[in-house]
């Protein structure tokens, strides 16, 4: 049986940089400082409506927060992260509108500095169209910068318009054409 693939288009955020500037608009706050399930409960949300073929897969074999539990665990396979980066976007009212997982890919240090990406990112959908996407990738770039960097490297779905936009407008550059990845 042949492996379903779709569209990703690769981006770079190649250092040295300026530490970037995170907008004010929200608070950023650990997710281990809050319930761990409540980062599952969230992804699941996130997944659910998401642009993501890979992500709309994994809803499609079990429930939200079966799926985002498995997709978080995989996390630790060739990743590193220290639990303080993966954070929660939250607004003046103290509502959650989305999460941010940085990473640093395991073995790929150069010259002293490691290799970044986004793990993950997302906004909850009934915060989606408010530009929340930016504040989260300014929050999740200016980690990766703290820890030292010397490029962070993420792709995100053909399809999703919205992540593309926000990839540029922070300055993150398109590093190829779309590639293949499997679902």
């Amino acid at each position: 049986m042949d492996q379903q693939t779709y569209l990703k288009v690769p981006f770079v955020w190649e250092e040295p940089k300026p530490l970037i500037e995170v907008p004010r608009r929200l608070t950023f706050e650990p997710v281990k400082a809050m319930r761990e399930n409540l980062l599952i409960r969230i992804v699941g949300r996130v997944m659910a409506s998401s642009m993501d073929e890979s992500h709309q897969r994994k809803i499609s074999e079990s429930s939200p927060d079966k799926a985002a539990e498995k997709f978080l665990n995989l996390a630790s396979d060739g990743f590193e992260y220290q639990d303080d980066w993966w954070q929660f976007g939250i607004n003046e009212d103290g509502d959650i509108v989305g999460f941010v997982l940085p990473v640093i890919f395991t073995g790929c240090a150069k010259e002293g500095k490691e290799e970044g990406s986004i793990y993950d990112i997302g906004v909850l959908p009934e915060y989606q169209g408010h530009g929340f996407a930016n504040d989260l990738l300014s929050q999740g770039t200016l980690t990766l910068q703290q820890v030292g960097v010397w490029r962070v490297f993420c792709d995100t779905s053909v399809n999703n318009v919205r992540m593309i936009s926000a990839f540029k407008r922070l300055g993150y550059r398109q590093y190829s054409e779309p590639w293949e990845r499997p679902i």
